[in-house]
């Protein structure tokens, strides 16, 4: 069971990936990017706190989250150590498209 404070801490760390992606620039690929170009504040809000109730959508969003902050801290530190970012080793990302439809995205 997921604890109302640890369901929050969700919400606010989704509300944060709706307005923008730590790394400044989004990934192509992001499902988030639709999410992030909309003008309301309560509406991205809305949205976190569905995906953060919704057990697949907690799942799924912390994996696909993960692995891209992975791969793109780890292409960031290859590229510090002057090592190509293109030779960064890619980690397979699950879109999130259908469990946007599973919450009611409205």
């Amino acid at each position: 069971m997921h604890s109302n404070n640890q369901q929050y801490l969700l919400t606010m760390r989704l509300f944060g990936l709706f307005i923008k992606c730590p790394f400044r620039e989004a990934a192509q690929d992001c499902p988030f990017l639709d999410i992030r170009k909309l003008d309301s504040l309560e509406l991205k809000f809305q949205l976190a706190e569905q995906m953060a109730g919704h057990p697949s959508c907690r799942e799924s969003v912390h994996t696909t989250h993960e692995a891209c902050y992975r791969n793109r801290l780890q292409q960031v530190i290859m590229a510090c150590h002057g090592r190509s970012a293109a030779s960064a080793i890619q980690r397979p990302r699950t879109p999130l498209h259908h469990h946007q439809a599973a919450v009611g995205q409205r």
